[in-house]
């Protein structure tokens, strides 16, 4: 959306519409959703071996979708990251409880964007160190943020979201995301 210019002497009316136009367009090109995976839970958690990479589940069964920016269907299918438009700007936040079956263990999380879901077209990755004891009574909340943009990749595909158990095995439960829509495409 192109707003002109505010101009030197511009009556007061003028001004408040160009800023009103601003605004609503801000608001109605961001926004954010949450989905929550109630398939894995502290009695019935998932386990990714050591040396292994899979895809973090989340069902999302659990939604908040009322903050969905205007025009979207939703930015997460169950399984992928679905962006509105190539060149839009998001901030994917995955959480979950966890703990290793080593002392400082440690898994790294990616954002895949292949067709496959095999990882050959990772766009993001963060590594983290497990810094508590091995066992269950070490659990503890893990949240990673990655900023991403889209391009017609990520558009056609969607985005994959996988955990590598780097060190000791990592189990991990009440897995949520969290996408943010920050920019709209030109």
């Amino acid at each position: 959306m192109t707003i002109s210019s505010i101009s030197d002497g511009e009556l007061g009316s003028s001004v408040r519409t160009k800023l009103n136009a601003l605004v609503t367009h801000a608001n109605n090109n961001t926004g954010w959703a949450s989905y929550a995976d109630t398939a894995y839970t502290s009695g019935s958690p998932f386990v990714v071996s050591v040396g292994t990479t899979v895809s973090l589940p989340n069902n999302a069964a659990t939604t908040i979708v009322s903050q969905l920016p205007t025009g979207s269907t939703g930015l997460y299918d169950g399984t992928r990251i679905t962006p509105d438009a190539s060149g839009d700007s998001y901030d994917v936040r995955m959480s979950f409880q966890g703990f290793s079956s080593v002392n400082e263990g440690a898994f790294a999380l990616s954002l895949d964007i292949s067709a496959a879901g095999d990882g050959s077209i990772t766009i993001a990755s963060a590594p983290v160190r497990m810094v508590r004891g091995s066992g269950a009574g070490n659990v503890q909340l893990y949240t990673v943020a990655i900023p991403v943009f889209t391009l017609g990749t990520f558009l056609t595909n969607g985005g994959l979201i996988r955990i590598e158990a780097v060190d000791g095995n990592i189990t991990v439960y009440d897995i949520s995301y969290v996408l943010i829509k920050n920019h709209a495409a030109r």
